[in-house]
């Protein structure tokens, strides 16, 4: 019970978003020059941005877009894990494990910017350059895993049973990672969605069109310095609605599973 209170915030932002044509009847693109920079009030409850637009509209689009991806992009992350570290598995272990070491020395950040300057900005290839740089700190922390269970009796059992080593795999190695990955893949959210909000903020990630938390800071920056006060808040507090539960929650399944990373 204590989770689903600590996940409360999240589950209310999350329907707010999803449902956010119920709840707002803004475009989050429009603006209105009538109505810039407006602080928060009856008709506008979280103000307005610089252009005019609803705050309260574009953050709830926002939030739906920064956990789209953040879902997306963590589900693939761990697909791509798992293939590698099977793969690796089949064939030259040794060798794809040292080709991974190489691709966990790289600094991700720094290549992510660099060829985010020549990929259109949307959610798809956003998704996809988070995961391509994100599966390798997984594979690694996968693959240590299941050498760890490979010295353990149960499966040195199966394989004098009569088991192939792929069926072990599938069978008696991977169920027990379960918990691991479950964690990775919670935990991967928050660094996706937290990944994206930088470059976004940066001008490097989302198009400028695409209401994302990271976009809206980045216009905050801009309006900081003239008192717009509301335009920096509620979208770092919408930021932090996001991540802190998801925290809460890979912290909770840990504790239960006994991970430890």
């Amino acid at each position: 019970m204590k989770i689903l209170y600590l996940l409360s915030p999240l589950f209310l932002a999350l329907f707010l978003a999803f449902f956010a044509p119920l709840f707002s009847s803004y475009d989050p693109n429009f603006g209105d020059v009538t109505k810039l920079l407006f602080a928060p009030n009856l008709e506008h409850i979280l103000g307005t941005d610089m252009l005019g637009r609803d705050l309260f509209t574009r953050i709830l689009y926002a939030l739906k877009t920064s956990f789209f991806i953040g879902l997306l992009s963590s589900f693939l992350t761990l697909v791509l894990a798992l293939l590698y570290v099977f793969v690796a598995r089949l064939f030259f272990y040794t060798f794809f494990m040292r080709l991974l070491d190489m691709f966990l020395a790289l600094p991700f950040l720094l290549l992510m910017m660099f060829f985010s300057g020549f990929i259109e900005g949307n959610n798809l290839s956003m998704i996809l350059m988070i995961a391509l740089t994100h599966w390798s700190f997984v594979a690694k922390l996968f693959a240590s895993e299941l050498k760890r269970l490979e010295n353990l009796e149960f499966y040195q059992a199966a394989l004098v049973l009569g088991s192939t080593k792929i069926k072990a795999f599938f069978r008696d190695l991977l169920p027990p990672c379960f918990s691991l990955l479950a964690v990775l893949f919670v935990l991967n959210i928050v660094h996706a969605i937290s990944t994206e909000a930088t470059l976004s903020f940066f001008g490097l990630g989302l198009g400028f069109e695409i209401a994302s938390l990271g976009n809206i800071l980045n216009e905050a920056s801009k309006a900081v310095f003239i008192g717009a006060w509301w335009l920096v808040l509620y979208p770092l507090l919408a930021l932090l609605i996001l991540i802190l539960p998801l925290l809460a929650l890979s912290g909770y399944l840990r504790k239960c599973w006994g991970v430890s990373l």
